[in-house]
């Protein structure tokens, strides 16, 4: 817990960055107040560890050679270049934040920082194929979990995220679902899928401020999909979708432990995550002839270079390429 939550009254030196920090989650006016629930977590996540690690010292003391110490000591301690740069995005959000209200040392931090080179971490290259999928589907399936293969389905033909089938728990009370202070909410409901289960209309969670039309997503192809959602009674089809055996929504993390289960039971590998069903997806789209501006469309991105970034195997694409060039043969023309 971050300290300065704990009471309406925290102690903080002032020019510390645990000032700074109190400030941007206090402030009426700051940008933190706007971001979605889920990024507000993360943040949160990411300003405890700076507030734990530095809280005390001056924001005006933060030179570049304190702030690569900083750096140096995250890999010394074996942080992920991820981690890494995770963080010090959120050193640079803080210090921009200081600049704009005037902090003292804000301008010259944020400057400091700017001058710094984090490097990215590699994106990830795996795809998991659609006989991958289904053996993990296979294996809920084979262990009675009609509802995580259920929404696995979902993930792969609908090209979705996790967190638009099996929702999301936030803090607060808003919302319809509300368990132990948190609210569920941008799951898919039954007020989405038609009653003759032809189609769902959703709007991704992730793009639906800027893309807020609902998209339509045609099921009659998808005969697998649509005879598991017709196998849900019929008086249970209001709410969540994708419900436990005591009808609550997932959390996350029993999400995630239940696919890791099912894909040990199916043998697959554990580089394969639950979060790489989509890129497989699009992955198999394109290899399949989807143009670039369709497998766009199908991922609900609203730039074509992030679809590029989910679509994998490229060593693949690659030697497909080279065999259209050497017109399919292996010797030399």
């Amino acid at each position: 817990m971050l300290l300065f939550l704990e009471s309406p009254e925290p102690k903080a030196v002032p020019g510390s960055w645990k000032h700074l920090i109190g400030r941007y989650l206090n402030d009426s006016y700051s940008p933190f107040h706007e971001l979605k629930g889920n990024t507000q977590e993360e943040y949160l996540r990411n300003i405890g560890r700076w507030e734990a690690a530095v809280g005390t010292s001056l924001v005006r003391d933060t030179t570049f050679e304190v702030a690569r110490s900083w750096q140096q000591a995250m890999a010394t301690n074996g942080r992920s270049i991820a981690y890494q740069k995770r963080q010090f995005t959120m050193l640079r959000v803080l210090a921009g934040y200081g600049a704009a209200i005037v902090f003292d040392g804000g301008e010259a931090v944020k400057n400091v920082l700017s001058g710094m080179r984090i490097k990215n971490p590699k994106p990830r290259d795996v795809a998991p194929t659609k006989v991958e999928v289904y053996a993990v589907i296979s294996a809920a399936d084979e262990a009675g979990d009609a509802m995580v293969a259920l929404g696995l389905s979902l993930q792969w033909w609908l090209t979705l995220r996790a967190v638009d089938v099996r929702g999301q728990w936030l803090p607060g009370s808003k919302g319809g679902i509300v368990r132990d202070g948190r609210y569920w909410t941008d799951g898919l409901t039954w007020d989405m899928v038609s009653s003759d289960l032809s189609s769902i209309r959703k709007a991704p969670s992730k793009t639906k401020d800027v893309l807020p039309q609902p998209l339509v997503y045609d099921l009659i192809p998808l005969v697998d999909l649509r005879q598991r959602l017709s196998k849900i009674p019929k008086v249970q089809r209001v709410g969540p979708v994708i419900v436990q055996k005591n009808g609550m929504p997932y959390t996350k993390r029993r999400w995630t432990t239940l696919f890791a289960r099912y894909r040990k039971a199916a043998g697959i590998s554990e580089e394969i995550l639950c979060m790489d069903i989509r890129a497989g997806a699009i992955t198999e789209a394109v290899e399949l002839g989807a143009s670039e501006i369709e497998a766009q469309h199908q991922a609900n991105h609203t730039q074509p270079s992030t679809t590029g970034r989910y679509v994998r195997r490229r060593s693949k694409s690659m030697n497909k390429v080279i065999r259209m060039r050497s017109g399919g043969t292996r010797g030399e023309r």
